[in-house]
Parts: C-alpha cells; sequence; structure tokens
C-alpha cells in the first residue's frame, strides 16, 4: 500500500488549510469589489473569476466549475446580471444552452481589482519558489481530478 492510506485520513490535515485560505481569498476579493461600490457576494465574485478567464462558459459547465447546483448558478447569474458585469447569452447553434459572458462593464471592474488579486497572490505565495509551486499546483489539480471521479460522486 501507499503512504497516503485511507486509514491515515490525510485529507483531515488538508482540509483546513484549503478552507482557510478560500475564506481568506474570498474576504479579501469580496472586499476589493465592495470598495469599487459592488456589493457582490464572494460566490458572485467567484462566477465573475471563472466568466472572466472563460468567456462565453456555458451556464451548466460554470456550476460544474464552482461545484453549484442550477438554481445557485442561476442566482449568482442574476446578482451578475444586476451589476450590469455579465449577460446570458443563447447559444446560436443549441437553444438549450445559455452562456456567461463578461460585459465591458464588468472587464473595466475585474481590471480595478486585478492589482488588490496581485498583491493577495503575492502575499499568499510568498517564500514558495516557482519548483515548490508547480509541485502544489500538480498535487492540487491530481486531488480536484481524483475527487471529481465517478466513483467518488456516487
Amino acid at each position: 500500500m501507499d503512504d497516503l492510506q485511507c486509514e491515515n485520513i490525510k485529507i483531515g490535515e488538508l482540509m483546513p488549510l484549503m478552507g482557510h485560505l478560500m475564506c481568506y481569498v474570498r474576504q479579501q476579493t469580496s472586499q476589493a469589489y465592495a470598495e469599487l461600490g459592488y456589493d457582490i457576494t464572494p460566490e458572485a465574485a467567484d462566477a465573475l473569476m471563472v466568466i472572466q478567464h472563460f468567456d462565453g462558459l456555458p451556464q451548466k459547465k460554470l456550476a460544474d466549475i464552482l461545484g453549484k447546483d442550477k438554481a445557485s448558478i442561476t442566482r449568482l447569474l442574476n446578482s451578475l446580471v444586476k451589476c450590469q458585469m455579465v449577460e446570458r447569452i443563447q447559444d446560436l447553434e443549441d437553444r438549450r444552452i445559455i452562456r456567461a459572458h463578461i460585459t465591458e462593464e464588468g472587464k473595466a471592474v475585474f481590471q480595478k481589482i486585478l492589482p488588490k488579486l496581485h498583491a493577495l497572490s503575492d502575499l499568499a505565495l510568498a517564500d514558495i519558489n516557482e519548483h515548490d509551486f508547480n509541485i502544489l499546483l500538480q498535487t492540487m489539480t491530481t486531488i480536484v481530478r481524483n475527487t471529481s471521479a465517478p466513483c467518488c460522486n456516487s
């Protein structure tokens, strides 16, 4: 058997660390939007970040990435549409698919908070060299892939 046997419950050590980091990042990101006069939840900020990077993402795929159900994604998108940061556009080839697109307003707001996000990234990754960061990235990617496997979703 390998070093990370299920009996060792290694994930119990990892989860509080990941939770603390996510809480801090969400709080800081939400604060950055608030400073610009946008009252959006940390979850909506997460959605905007994903849409910024994957413009035109189908609503279903956004739900998968964020680990949210259809109703939650609808509420998140409603708040972003209300702030004029995102728009929903029906797919031209498959009318059942609704795509989330970032608006010019959304892009402008994102550019305004980008320095805050860079500072947050610099703070979080201080004293971590590129090699260690790449190992962390590869490890987290593997953990996400493992927990996304069909055997784990039942």
